[in-house]
């Protein structure tokens, strides 16, 4: 299913309705994600099964397979609207709110996020000649996008249920902001249920901008061990969801694109770091 297809459905169908406010996720000192920069959470090494598992997914989350990754850390919010201010100087988010995720951003807006933050605080950028013939040192110690395999290893946090917490309606809205309960808009983040990683927001309130390009069959193709996906395509992935969709487009397989170039009132990103 085609990302904007599935933005224009919504918009002509969903109904919104506000929810409460369950268990928050909060920083491990205590403080709120507005005292925050960019805090981070440590993502073990592991393996897990990659794709869907149930059969009600989409071709392109089949075959599922066996994937192992290297640790990593990975951002414990969608970078906020603050960070990003401080960070690169501007805001060019829609959905207006200093703890609330960024958005319309591109892709490559995402990638300079990275090489500014990573310089910022004095690591080595990931990436090099982005507006060029770019490229991408795994090896450095600065901030980068997730792959798509490190983004639904860590949504899924050892679990195989269609959200972090469960497979219902009821478990995603404790989980996140959709269209069932987000009310049209993004919201702060951190008010949703944390999965056993201690990350936030990782189903709805925005679609996080993935490292890979796309390719429907590339599940039947791809690499095992730290997949860095297809060598080439045309659109880059986005994963999570947002507030803008049905609960269907916010599980943890679920995969949609988008082209770089494209900013969206609905797409963000968080970043990751290597672990060693």
């Amino acid at each position: 299913m085609k990302y904007q297809i599935l933005r224009i459905t919504v918009f002509l169908l969903a109904v919104s309705v506000s929810g409460s406010f369950l268990t928050a996720c909060s920083d491990d000192d205590g403080d709120p994600p507005a005292n925050a920069d960019v805090p981070m959470v440590l993502i073990p090494a592991g393996s897990f099964t990659m794709g869907d598992q149930h059969g009600d997914g989409q071709p392109n989350e089949k075959p599922a397979r066996t994937v192992a990754l290297d640790g990593f850390y990975m951002s414990k919010y969608e970078i906020t609207q603050k960070a990003y201010q401080s960070v690169m100087g501007g805001n060019p988010s829609i959905n207006r709110g200093d703890n609330k995720p960024v958005d319309n951003v591109t892709w490559f807006n995402a990638l300079e996020f990275c090489n500014a933050l990573s310089q910022r605080d004095g690591f080595e950028p990931c990436y090099t000649d982005i507006s060029g013939s770019l490229s991408l040192d795994v090896n450095a110690n600065g901030y980068r996008l997730p792959t798509e395999a490190e983004w639904e290893y860590a949504c899924k946090a050892g679990t195989a249920t269609s959200y972090y917490n469960g497979n219902g309606q009821a478990d995603l809205s404790r989980a996140g902001w959709y269209s069932g309960n987000a009310g049209g808009g993004t919201h702060d983040v951190g008010q949703r249920e944390a999965n056993s990683f201690g990350l936030c927001d990782m189903h709805g309130n925005v679609f996080e901008w993935c490292w890979d390009w796309y390719l429907p069959d590339y599940y039947s193709k791809g690499e095992n061990l730290n997949p860095l996906g297809p060598q080439g395509g045309t659109e880059r992935v986005c994963r999570g969801g947002s507030y803008f969709v049905f609960e269907y487009g916010c599980r943890s397989t679920f995969r949609s694109t988008l082209k770089p170039t494209i900013p969206s009132r609905d797409i963000g990103f968080r970043v990751v770091r290597k672990a060693s």
